[in-house]
């Protein structure tokens, strides 16, 4: 057991919820790795934003760290424990409610590093990428997309739609979004290939400064929520996967601790 630890460690009761899922491969060498150690590792890193390499000593081997964190990453690990505590809150919190709405929302963020995936959304005023989410009700995660910030709200809209193909959508009537979606390709896009409506929720005419939209706010806080974690401020492309992380540590608070409701629209 490591000597010290940090505030974004697991807890004893967030890892009884996520232990089972980690994955276990009969035969070989008996394992000498503490994976609950790599994954506090994981969370530190998603946390505090530092590089791989600036790992503090009393975690993993960082090359230890990254074949674990890239292991889960591309076998499903990380989706499958995020959709399966994501399950386990919504059940405790809303019981025998199937999600009927959802929303969706993008967050341009500047970045520093080059690479084909950043380019210059003029609107906001930013150099980077844009994150567009898909959400429910409650504020937890349904699908992530990372492209250049330079694409069209309503193109990148369609592609995360199309992720949703694997998510409990069935009982889903209504995906609402602000203004910026209202786009009649995307319209089309989703009477073509979709079982909801794409609801538009504006702004008050006339109305001035912050104005708190009813249900939108929703989707404001889940990107605070994603805010707290560094390293998707200072690398944004670190993507689906780390954003799937960072789905995991919210869901795994709220689960270990009884899944105390922190408020949502209407279902």
């Amino acid at each position: 057991m490591r000597p010290h630890y940090y505030p974004s460690d697991v807890t004893d009761e967030q890892w009884a919820l996520i232990e089972p899922h980690i994955p276990v491969y009969p035969g070989g060498r008996p394992r000498k790795t503490d994976t609950r150690d790599v994954l506090d590792a994981v969370f530190y890193i998603l946390r505090t934003g530092c590089q791989w390499r600036y790992l503090p000593k009393d975690f993993p081997p960082e090359s230890t760290v990254w074949r674990y964190f890239d292991e889960w990453r591309r076998d499903g690990t990380l989706d499958k424990i995020h959709d399966l505590l994501r399950k386990k809150v919504r059940t405790a919190e809303k019981p025998y409610h199937p999600r009927t709405s959802a929303g969706v929302d993008s967050q341009s963020v500047d970045t520093t590093s080059g690479g084909e995936e950043r380019g210059r959304d003029n609107a906001r005023n930013v150099d980077g990428r844009k994150r567009h989410i898909a959400l429910d009700s409650m504020g937890l995660l349904l699908a992530v997309l990372v492209p250049a910030a330079d694409i069209d709200d309503a193109k990148g809209a369609a592609e995360l739609f199309a992720r949703l193909g694997d998510q409990p959508m069935s009982h889903v009537k209504k995906m609402y979004a602000d203004s910026k979606y209202h786009n009649f390709t995307l319209y089309e896009w989703v009477s073509k290939n979709a079982s909801y409506d794409l609801t538009i929720v504006r702004r008050p005419k006339d109305a001035e400064g912050w104005v708190k939209l009813p249900i939108r706010w929703t989707v404001e806080r889940t990107f605070a929520w994603l805010g707290r974690c560094r390293r998707l401020r200072v690398c944004p492309i670190c993507k689906i996967s780390q954003s799937a992380g960072s789905g995991i540590r919210h869901p795994s608070r709220r689960a270990g601790v009884g899944g105390a409701s922190i408020g949502s629209w209407p279902t």
